[in-house]
């Protein structure tokens, strides 16, 4: 059932508003027509009294012969009339309705009338006239009318108490199909400019979310979309502000570090002991090599970058052919064309991790780039002996080295990993380790729309 739901808000609004006004209108016509239908048998049996009466009058004023004639004249398919020498309706059948439409028609034929007898019955049922048999067509009420003329004779009819019928189906169906098109309408327009707030709401969560720096929204909308709204543009100052304070921290660390650690290592130069002098200055050297990449890891998931198409595959290309140039064993063994829009800088600098480590644990990198509706997916194979499972998702831990290196230009400092998904992330993508046959695999899969500005 809720895949039969549309997925935004003015689909589902417009639904449940159209489900509100098919009841609304299924109950309003269900009390039209049980109203219509009682005013249309007040209506019918006003008519037949007034039709009994002009009879009466008309019966009691020519002679016997023409009689006949004259309820001929006043009897149609609908209603049927004779005489006889016995009433139709008996005094007994009688209620107080029936005798009240008994004295309207007294007072009708201004007397004329004489002991005038009504019978409101539930179905119409055959009538013997003459010898003949007459059915009226079924229908839920009909009124029994006996009255006795001067002569002593009983003038019966009986009439179906509905007037003709016209046709609702069809308007109705227009009247609810103009409705429904002004309420969805109307539903389309009121939501798209209630929660119009909201979609730039959306797109701005986004940039943030991928790095970006976004100007404070401007507040409109209903009390509870402005503060919303309000309550985003706070929170982004307040991340702004704490983002900035803590590069400036990293940033003073690093400055402040470079003394102490060039005094220190002068004086290392001045130990008379070989081996723990270079025990000294290699400690030195890796806390000088920390600072550094902690600063670059900082700067590079926090100062912008301007956004721009780039065609994807002559990045990976460009990446390889660096590599390449620099000694590593790095090929492309397959890749799709994808124009695709992102910070080019920051996604280099985190394939070029991911590549670097797979020549330096896995002594070679074989890396394709696949493209289908949804995602571009970059794979970067190595011919290393993998990791254990547990140590798959670790390793993307910013300092976590599983060699145990305690060398800074030959092991790192275990940042590159935490880089590469950074910077993966921010570009709405994902990165993921996983072991093959024959080595590692670390694997890139991006939107073909990112999100945010992209």
């Amino acid at each position: 059932m809720r895949g039969l739901l549309p997925r935004s808000l003015v689909g589902r609004l417009g639904l449940l508003l159209v489900i509100a006004l098919v009841v609304a209108q299924a109950i309003a016509v269900a009390i039209f027509m049980s109203e219509r239908s009682r005013v249309r048998r007040a209506v019918a049996q006003t008519q037949e009294v007034d039709r009994i009466a002009t009879l009466v009058r008309v019966m009691d004023t020519v002679p016997p012969s023409s009689r006949s004639d004259i309820i001929r004249a006043f009897g149609s398919r609908r209603h049927h009339y004779w005489t006889s020498d016995t009433p139709l309706v008996t005094t007994g059948t009688m209620g107080e309705q029936e005798r009240t439409i008994a004295r309207r028609l007294e007072s009708l034929t201004h007397n004329r009338a004489h002991d005038p007898r009504m019978a409101l019955v539930d179905r119409n049922v055959e009538l013997e006239v003459g010898s003949n048999a007459v059915e009226l067509p079924a229908l839920p009420y009909a009124l029994n009318v006996s009255v006795q003329l001067v002569d002593g004779h009983w003038l019966n009819g009986e009439a179906p108490l509905r007037l003709p019928a016209v046709p609702m189906a069809n308007v109705w169906l227009y009247l609810l199909a103009a409705s429904v098109v002004a309420v969805v309408v109307v539903a389309v327009f009121a939501v798209r400019w209630i929660t119009r707030p909201l979609t730039a709401l959306a797109r701005a969560a986004d940039r943030v979310g991928c790095g970006e720096a976004v100007e404070p929204l401007t507040i409109e909308g209903p009390n509870e979309i402005a503060r919303t709204v309000n309550a985003f543009n706070v929170m982004q100052q307040r991340l702004s502000r704490f983002l900035s304070d803590r590069l400036a921290m990293l940033a003073a660390i690093s400055h402040d570090l470079r003394t102490p650690i060039t005094a220190a290592r002068i004086r290392a130069e001045m130990i008379d002991d070989a081996e723990a002098k270079d025990a000294i200055v290699r400690s030195l050297t890796e806390m000088q090599y920390i600072a550094e990449a902690t600063l670059s890891f900082a700067r590079d998931v926090t100062v912008p970058e301007e956004p721009r198409t780039i065609n994807l595959a002559s990045l990976v290309e460009a990446v390889v052919d660096d590599l390449t140039a620099a000694g590593q064993d790095v090929a492309v063994v397959g890749h799709d064309e994808l124009n695709y829009p992102c910070r080019p800088a920051l996604l280099r600098r985190a394939l070029t991790n991911l590549m670097s480590n797979a020549t330096k644990y896995g002594k070679r990198a074989r890396v394709a780039l696949y493209v289908t509706n949804e995602h571009a997916r970059i794979t970067v194979d190595d011919d290393g002996p993998g990791l254990l499972q547990e140590q798959l998702e670790k390793v993307f831990e910013p300092f976590v080295r599983i060699d145990q290196s305690h060398n800074g230009e030959a092991g790192g400092v275990g940042l590159g990993l935490s880089i590469a998904r950074t910077v993966i992330r921010a570009h709405g993508g994902e990165v993921t380790l996983r072991n093959l046959a024959g080595g590692l695999r670390a694997e890139v899969v991006l939107p073909r729309e990112p999100h945010g500005s992209y």
